[in-house]
């Protein structure tokens, strides 16, 4: 069926949404290819706008397609829109975040900050004079989704000056790994928190959006902290995946 069915009691917008994932479950449509325009939907079926983008809201909602502010919808690679929060490793890593996208990093700042008060209770950290925050913006398909700072000592800091990370490319983990500090125990918490009002504009949202908060500590084998950081997440571009497993007893 290519047609809206006018006499159906099953809503426009659903008749459209199955009619697309009619196309995609049979490979007519594959991932990355766009769909039409808002204005040709409406055009081609006699719909009205607010149809159509309810029609793309179900479609997104089951992560069939992604909506790509400014360029349009796009189908959806499986698993294209999960990245994954790991416990003892990076998070959110450029070279591997979400496959087949286009992922970028802009560094927005790199100089000396102490540790904000509640990150100083996480850690332990009684004093952070010297220490040097590293923030960023990460871009999926040049929207923002993600907006983090790294706290770290003025040691570990040094080791990464002069380095690609600074210039938004390469893996943090990476970098922090050769410089000798790999990751021995590491603690992530995850809360839905409304966003914070100097980030609307850097993450392209209204007052008032829900994002993810994701803080983490991490430590070197001595037990030490090495990097801190806090990240807000755009959960309407991406999906969080956490993976865990048993521990194995004797």
């Amino acid at each position: 069926m290519n047609t809206i069915d006018r006499t159906s009691s099953i809503p426009y917008y659903l008749q459209l949404a199955r009619m697309f994932e009619a196309r995609i479950g049979s490979g007519a449509l594959g991932p990355g290819d766009q769909l039409p325009g808002e204005s040709e939907l409406c055009r081609q079926f006699g719909l009205s706008r607010s149809t159509v983008r309810e029609t793309l809201r179900a479609l997104e909602s089951q992560n069939l397609i992604r909506i790509v502010p400014r360029r349009g919808a796009f189908v959806a690679a499986p698993g294209a829109d999960r990245w994954m929060l790991q416990v003892a490793e990076g998070f959110l890593e450029t070279h591997a975040a979400v496959p087949g996208r286009s992922v970028q990093t802009r560094v927005l700042s790199w100089g000396a900050r102490p540790l904000p008060a509640k990150a100083a209770e996480l850690t332990g950290v009684a004093d952070s004079a010297g220490w040097v925050a590293l923030e960023r913006l990460r871009q999926v398909d040049g929207a923002p989704v993600m907006h983090s700072i790294n706290w770290l000592p003025p040691e570990v800091a040094a080791k990464l000056e002069g380095s690609t990370v600074l210039q938004g490319q390469g893996s943090l983990n990476r970098a922090l790994r050769a410089a000798g500090y790999p990751f021995f125990a590491a603690r992530r918490a995850v809360a839905a928190v409304l966003v914070p009002p100097d980030l609307t504009r850097l993450l392209e949202v209204h007052a008032g959006t829900p994002v993810l908060r994701i803080d983490s500590v991490s430590r070197d084998a001595a037990g030490q902290v090495f990097d801190f950081y806090i990240s807000h997440v755009r959960s309407d571009m991406v999906t969080i995946e956490v993976e865990a497993q048993a521990a194995i007893r004797d």
